[in-house]
């Protein structure tokens, strides 16, 4: 049985850089974050339109299912439609409620929710709204994970230190399997 993993955090927060490393290491998948390209794409004034975090958010939920099929033990997702929702919510104020749907559901995809920490250098691209919504974004995201008693871990330090908290996380999911794979960078 496949085992799901959602990466949440701020932007630059490394979540597509573990989720990625992860997945090579376990020699499974990682499901990259759908918006990005979409909104480097298709952006009007740096904004999408709730249409189009929605569809976001269910193109999304198609990319993990079907790299579902291709995963050995482990799924690693680099976002999820409650990433996509916090965007409509700050964008928007009110996202569409079937988007709000998603987010509510989301959690029950994924076996282990994990809330990457901002403390790593902020990466200024152009594509980002930078360091101070990078703090209020990830504020927002812990006080929501606690306030609605969602499990989770928080990673957080160099590469290799959080691939080694990702390690005891999913020893700790599955200790049997797990006791033959190496170690960590």
């Amino acid at each position: 049985m496949i085992k799901k993993i959602v990466f949440l955090g701020a932007p630059s927060t490394g979540k597509s850089t573990l989720s990625e490393a992860l997945a090579e290491r376990f020699h499974s998948v990682s499901v990259p974050e759908y918006g990005r390209d979409y909104w480097i794409e298709h952006q009007v004034d740096r904004r999408l339109s709730p249409e189009q975090l929605l569809h976001i958010a269910q193109v999304q939920n198609q990319w993990e299912d079907q790299a579902s099929v291709n995963a050995k033990s482990y799924l690693f997702c680099d976002t999820n439609a409650f990433t996509t929702w916090h965007f409509a919510c700050h964008y928007h104020t009110t996202p569409l409620p079937e988007l709000t749907r998603l987010a509510e559901d989301s959690w029950q995809r994924y076996d282990l929710v994990v809330l990457c920490d901002n403390d790593i250098p902020y990466d200024d691209t152009w594509e980002r709204s930078g360091d101070a919504n990078r703090s209020e974004f990830q504020q927002f995201i812990q006080q929501y994970l606690v306030a609605h008693d969602i499990p989770f871990i928080k990673v957080s330090g160099s590469l290799a230190s959080r691939i080694a908290q990702m390690d005891a996380a999913l020893n700790a999911l599955e200790p049997a399997q797990r006791n033959s794979l190496p170690s960590p960078c």
